[in-house]
């Protein structure tokens, strides 16, 4: 079953930089140790369990899905749901017609801990545009940023949406339906006044639209091909975070 989005990738040229930024621009940010695959990241955890990764590659891997994204400059470059029973969710998603492959995670931390995980990733064209899946194996709270490690200065309590950029939206919209099993809904976007299409993942929602919209979807497409345009993310104050080459936009949160 799919729960919420668990979390965004960030991608950065260099994690010291990554940290600086969104220290500077009030997220606390809390180091996460190394992957075995030639990455590093740091991590900004929020109230309702979602978090953005930072991410950065200490090493180049050529054959890592999102290494391609380095030379354009990074940015939102990917976003994950967390699951329950991924395996099953897996068979599920292979009835619609959805191919995910199955994988092992791990990252160890800096104070030496190492976590473990399970990923289920789309084929690597849909990177950015389907989210990839993932189910803890050691404990989420050793994973995932909380308590007063997920409290920020400049307010941000949690995600509230992403918007997908993709090439052609009744494409991705049914790529989207065979994913959540639902229709999602036809809207405009109130802050950039373009078309999209909505789905919800648990507390989350996921908006698409396709090239034509919007300068911003332009750049995306143009720079890094589909995938995340911009997040926004519920706080007590309302205004617009640049953190490198990605986008994050705070709304007021009133709850």
């Amino acid at each position: 079953m799919l729960r919420q989005i668990d979390h965004l990738v960030v991608l950065f040229p260099g994690l010291e930089e990554a940290v600086t930024l969104a220290e500077h621009a009030g997220f606390t940010v809390v180091r996460g140790g190394e992957h075995p695959t030639g990455t590093h990241n740091a991590l900004v955890g929020f109230a309702d369990g979602s978090y953005l990764e930072l991410l950065a590659f200490r090493e180049a891997n050529p054959d890592h899905r999102w290494y391609r994204f380095v030379a354009p400059g990074g940015g939102i470059i990917d976003l994950c749901l967390l699951v329950d029973g991924l395996d099953a969710e897996v068979r599920r998603l292979a009835e619609r017609g959805l191919a995910y492959q199955v994988s092992e995670g791990s990252r160890r931390r800096p104070d030496g801990v190492v976590i473990a995980w399970k990923n289920a990733t789309p084929a690597k064209e849909l990177t950015g545009v389907l989210p990839f899946l993932i189910e803890d194996v050691t404990p989420r709270s050793e994973r995932v940023p909380h308590g007063r490690f997920a409290e920020h200065a400049n307010g941000a309590r949690g995600l509230a949406e992403v918007l997908i950029a993709v090439a052609e939206l009744p494409t991705a919209v049914d790529l989207w339906r065979a994913l959540t099993g639902s229709i999602g809904s036809e809207e405009i976007d109130p802050s950039l006044g373009i078309p999209v299409h909505r789905f919800v993942v648990g507390p989350h929602r996921v908006l698409l639209t396709e090239a034509g919209t919007h300068p911003l979807v332009a750049e995306r497409l143009g720079r890094l091909g589909p995938g995340p345009v911009l997040a926004r993310l519920w706080a007590w104050t309302e205004h617009d975070v640049q953190l490198g080459a990605a986008r994050l936009q705070l709304r007021r949160f009133d709850g």
